[in-house]
């Protein structure tokens, strides 16, 4: 079982004012709010940066493909933008 951890942060008191605000209208605790609105933003953000070092690694590989040839695909596959 994972052990819950107690961190503190400073923000902005708009912020604060709508934490409250959410917190109350949805019957929970500034603490749930917070840690689903943490864990939302670091996946977000983790799979972003893992794309973006997956790609680095397939530039630095070689892995890549030339504008042209993916302009040349898309207007082969979806037609011509009129």
């Amino acid at each position: 079982m994972q052990k819950d951890v107690t961190i503190t942060a400073r923000i902005e008191s708009d912020l604060s004012d709508r934490l409250n605000r959410l917190s109350a209208l949805q019957g929970r605790s500034k603490s749930w709010v917070v840690g689903k609105a943490l864990k939302a933003y670091l996946d977000a953000e983790l799979a972003f940066v893992e794309a973006v070092e997956d790609g680095l690694a397939d530039l630095h590989e070689g892995r890549t493909v030339a504008h042209e040839d993916v302009v040349a695909r898309f207007r082969q596959r979806f037609g011509a933008a009129e």
